[in-house]
């Protein structure tokens, strides 16, 4: 009667009004399906209203064993090939995206969950395997029944691995209600510490809008107040911090499609330009090229005096943004992230504040007119070559006065958020959603 009669004191202290239980930590993979790649996160998440995160490992694939034809660049080639290269085509035809991508990333996962103490039962790992840019594109340009037959592959590799738990997830993520919402959750998560994080170095600070731009698409997020001014605002809760986001998302405007479309663009007398956005001498010979697209047809030829290029940056943004955004009311500051930091970067604009979107064009015009003798690597290393293409297009997608994200308010734009920014940390879409998705 003893032992029974403190049961029920233990149990009336747990479940009384008021004592909340301490959640179950969750094991969670999440694969970032990226148009440039394939990579797997595995967190142990400890939801709560500020969810604490842990990162326990991640596995990227670098190269196609035995295969012998390049690196893994997405999942959306096994949908439908859409480039150039015949041989590209007939290879992504013959192949199954499961031996070649996911199956070594499922037995990387299950090799560390049995080195676990205790070890984890991969039926018990949520697995998320989420797709960006490319895949949207894929629905676009394909169908959606290669889309389809794609995802359920990749199922059925799941289910032969042993990840059977009923949360997993394959499927293509929403560019703005989703992709961009979480990385605006993520950076200001990170920089501003909007969600009061416990242990952050700073206090809390008012939240600051982001410029993604990716491989294949650029998000755009900004938070609205008072909420009821926005309809289209999604109303997001973390650590009982409520917010309005405002989202937009380009697919096709990311820094690399962009790129590959400047290789093939001809002109109104049907001569290839390109050459005229890489850096002033750039020799040809040395050109990395873009598998499936043309290479360079004469030595780089950087004038600001000369439209070509600048025409072909405000055609494109044409061309897939549609109705420019208008963010004249927006009184926030913005930062970039993604693709966008190491644009900068080479450019020398990411130390300290970043005095306005207009200082870019003049740093890309001043910069890739000297000779390319003066850009170090640029040689051997394709991310030197690209700087001067990126930094036009950049700057346009910026600044242009027709379509530019801050042609009304160029000064709006604070910075492209550094590592010191953010304490070390590498922003990801995936902290955002992990935190959204966990707070309780």
């Amino acid at each position: 009667m003893q032992l029974l009669a403190r049961l029920a004191v233990v149990l009336t202290v747990l479940f009384a009004p008021g004592i909340a239980l301490a959640a179950a930590p969750v094991y969670t993979a999440v694969v970032d399906a990226g148009s440039g790649g394939t990579r797997l996160y595995f967190y142990k998440v400890n939801p709560g209203p500020y969810p604490g995160v842990e990162l326990l490992f991640e596995e990227k694939i670098d190269s196609w064993t035995g295969e012998g034809f390049k690196p893994d660049d997405g999942i959306d080639n096994y949908a439908c090939y859409t480039g150039k290269d015949p041989a590209a085509k007939a290879f992504y035809a013959t192949r199954n995206v499961n031996p070649n991508i996911m199956t070594p990333l499922w037995s990387a996962m299950k090799e560390q969950l049995q080195q676990m103490t205790p070890a984890v039962n991969p039926s018990s790992v949520k697995v998320k395997v989420y797709a960006t840019a490319g895949m949207r594109t894929a629905l676009e340009t394909c169908g959606a029944k290669p889309v389809k037959k794609l995802y359920d592959t990749i199922r059925a590799g799941m289910t032969s691995a042993g990840l059977t738990n009923a949360a997993n997830e394959v499927r293509t993520i929403h560019g703005a209600r989703e992709e961009g919402l979480w990385s605006f959750i993520s950076a200001n998560d990170s920089y501003t510490n909007a969600f009061d994080r416990p242990g952050h170095p700073k206090p809390r600070e008012a939240p600051v809008g982001i410029l993604e731009v990716g491989g294949s698409s650029v998000q755009v997020a900004h938070p609205v107040s008072p909420a009821s001014a926005d309809p289209k605002a999604i109303k997001i809760k973390i650590n009982n911090r409520k917010l309005a986001v405002r989202a937009v998302s380009y697919l096709h405007l990311g820094q690399t499609d962009a790129r590959k479309a400047l290789r093939d663009y001809k002109n109104n007398n049907n001569q290839r330009i390109a050459y005229k956005c890489w850096a002033n001498g750039f020799d040809k010979a040395f050109d990395k090229g873009d598998v499936g697209h043309a290479n360079l047809t004469r030595n780089g030829a950087f004038n600001p005096a000369d439209p070509d290029c600048r025409n072909f940056m405000r055609g494109y943004l044409r061309q897939y943004m549609g109705r420019p955004i208008d963010l004249s009311q927006t009184n926030v500051k913005f930062v970039g992230v993604g693709g966008f930091k190491f644009t900068l970067d080479a450019f020398g604009l990411v130390v300290g504040p970043y005095a306005g979107a207009n200082n870019l064009t003049t740093t890309v015009n001043t910069r890739c007119s000297e000779d390319a003798s003066t850009w170090p690597d640029i040689n051997t290393d394709a991310n030197v070559q690209y700087s001067c293409p990126h930094g036009a297009y950049i700057s346009a997608l910026m600044t242009d006065a027709r379509f530019g994200i801050f042609r009304q308010r160029p000064a709006s734009f604070d910075r492209a958020l550094m590592s010191t920014d953010v304490n070390g940390e590498t922003l990801s879409w995936i902290q955002g959603y992990l935190l959204l998705n966990y707070s309780r």
